[in-house]
């Protein structure tokens, strides 16, 4: 491990030199904060009498004097970078630059490209940097954070420096170049490890996966025999390289999460908290070595897991997304992905079903709980997961068959599931079977068939079951108003323009929607068409054919 007291510009002037940031290192992260914090210490240094000193930057020699990789450091560099970039395109635009002893070619020389461009960041960053850094374009059609977050910081720059005149930026310019950093040559990938975890050990702010990565790769260094530790350095190294290019793929989840969901599946179930936990699982293990190859392994197959579930095709898979993956359903999905990759129609299924019902119930009880030892015990059975979850949930009440009959016999208006539910009922219905994930309405809203009071104080209109002074009663007010019966899928348009009309004018509507099956059907439960009643006995008779369909198609049987 060799150190290097130099200069910024010293570290990016040698014309033969490039600087690569490994796909397993973090993308361009920084954001508004950091930039103003860099801007002030550079424009604080610039007033005082001391030099400034910029830290250590951490690297691995690929090919001597012309190629090394940033292991730590690499969001300050790709920085200065940036920052150089927008401080010499404001310059360009000053008449008074020729007053001032600053040549813009040799600058742009020394820090963004000479014969090499002078730093290559992650790999799927490149094309992004080129554009903006290298060629030194205005726009880029971004499609990652990271190179959001590149295009955002010239944007920042050059409107800041753009404020200041130009001796000032001169003069930071220079002071720049002659701030001090240390240069921490690594030797090889034990020395990286090392540094990985001393890096840590300093509170560094890093991602859990980032923390994962080193820690092993240290261990690696601790556990292995003499001859393999640059092996097995380099093992963890590929490993983890492999998955960083799987997370720019992945939308929604972020790499923690998947972290999390994989330790669920494989460590200690629900009850997996901290890295704390992951490094019990490690220390207790005879086979150091082979326990981190066979971990790393099984960590990259579960975030192509969640790479692949982006893009299923099966119905229960695009009725898990409508319906909102809780966090507790990922270690399922990524253990079926490794088990039983070809009935995992089946798994999305069972895993819906239980989804509904906890949405549908929404008690404070602690579903995890109850699934933990099933999700450990799992190895691609659907089977017997069935058997398992049914008789589980059955044993403990909240999510059972009783109970979920129970809630959807009460009021539903206002419940997780409703819109769901009722989309789900009209693809039941449709003749020609559109799926709930293919069609939208305009502003979807729930319809109260039989209207709620108006709370302008206005009389209910006719063709409801109402009392002598024109008022439903308690007991259709209380079972009734709220229930599935009398709940439908509406536009927002539609809702607005039938809002407390008499039954007979919402009737005639319903008929001439050609879309909404479940609106057509309401003739179907009036007895007298020549004078039609919205009263209890259509809605008990609607209501019935909805929790029946409801009960059959979230069952586990």
């Amino acid at each position: 491990m060799n150190f290097n007291q130099t200069t910024v510009l010293a570290f990016f002037e040698p014309s033969k030199v490039s600087y690569e940031i490994p796909v397993y290192q973090r993308a361009y992260a920084w954001g508004e904060n950091n930039w103003n914090e860099f801007l002030s210490d550079l424009y604080e240094q610039v007033d005082g009498e001391n030099n400034y000193f910029f830290g250590n930057i951490l690297l691995e020699c690929v090919e001597k004097n012309k190629l090394y990789e940033i292991i730590d450091g690499q969001q300050r560099v790709t920085t200065i970078t940036i920052f150089v970039r927008s401080l010499l395109n404001v310059l360009k635009t000053r008449n008074d630059l020729s007053e001032h002893d600053f040549d813009i070619d040799d600058t742009e020389e020394a820090f963004i490209r000479d014969k090499n461009i002078k730093l290559r960041p992650v790999e799927y960053d490149r094309s992004c940097y080129d554009c903006l850094i290298v060629e030194n374009h205005d726009q880029f059609d971004t499609y990652s954070p990271s190179q959001k977050k590149l295009l955002e910081a010239k944007v920042y720059f050059t409107k800041q420096l753009s404020k200041l005149d130009t001796a000032r930026l001169v003069s930071i310019q220079e002071k720049l170049e002659n701030t001090d950093l240390t240069i921490i040559e690594l030797e090889g990938k034990k020395d990286a490890a090392l540094m990985f975890e001393l890096e840590n050990n300093r509170g560094k702010e890093l991602t859990n996966m980032e923390k994962v990565k080193s820690y092993f790769m240290y261990q690696m260094y601790v556990n292995s025999p003499a001859d393999d530790v640059d092996n097995n350095i380099e093992f963890v190294s590929n490993i983890f390289k492999r998955i960083y290019q799987v997370i720019y793929n992945i939308e929604r989840i972020n790499e923690d999460s998947v972290l999390i969901y994989h330790n669920n599946a494989y460590i200690k179930g629900y009850a997996y908290r901290t890295l704390d936990d992951l490094k019990e699982a490690f220390r207790n293990k005879d086979d150091k070595v082979t326990w981190i190859k066979e971990y790393v392994r099984s960590l990259n197959d579960s975030f192509v897991a969640i790479d692949k579930l982006q893009h299923e095709e099966s119905l229960y898979a695009k009725r898990l997304f409508k319906l909102g993956i809780p966090a507790y359903i990922y270690p399922f999905i990524i253990k079926g992905y490794r088990y039983n990759s070809s009935d995992l129609p089946t798994l999305f299924r069972i895993l819906e079903v239980i989804t509904f019902r906890a949405k549908l119930i929404n008690s404070r009880a602690n579903i995890q709980d109850r699934l933990n030892e099933i999700l450990l015990s799992y190895n691609g059975n659907n089977a017997v997961l069935s058997e398992k979850i049914t008789s589980k949930l059955n044993d403990t009440w909240y999510w059972s068959d009783t109970n979920t009959k129970n809630y959807l016999h009460g009021g539903m208006y206002g419940n997780n599931v409703l819109s769901y539910l009722l989309w789900s009922y009209e693809s039941y219905l449709q003749s020609l079977g559109y799926s709930v994930e293919g069609f939208k309405i305009t502003n979807q809203q729930i319809e109260h068939i039989a209207p709620r009071t108006p709370t302008d104080g206005s009389t209910l209109e006719t063709g409801y079951e109402l009392n002598e002074q024109g008022e439903y009663s308690e007991d259709f007010s209380s079972k009734y108003l709220n229930c599935l019966g009398n709940l439908m899928l509406i536009s927002g348009s539609h809702n607005a323009s039938i809002g407390n009309k008499p039954f007979a004018d919402k009737l005639i509507s319903y008929r001439k929607n050609p879309i909404l099956n479940q609106q057509a059907e309401i003739a179907s439960f009036v007895k007298d068409s020549e004078n039609p009643v919205w009263d209890c006995e259509a809605i008990d008779e609607r209501h019935k054919k909805i929790v029946d369909f409801a009960i059959t198609e979230w069952s586990f049987r």
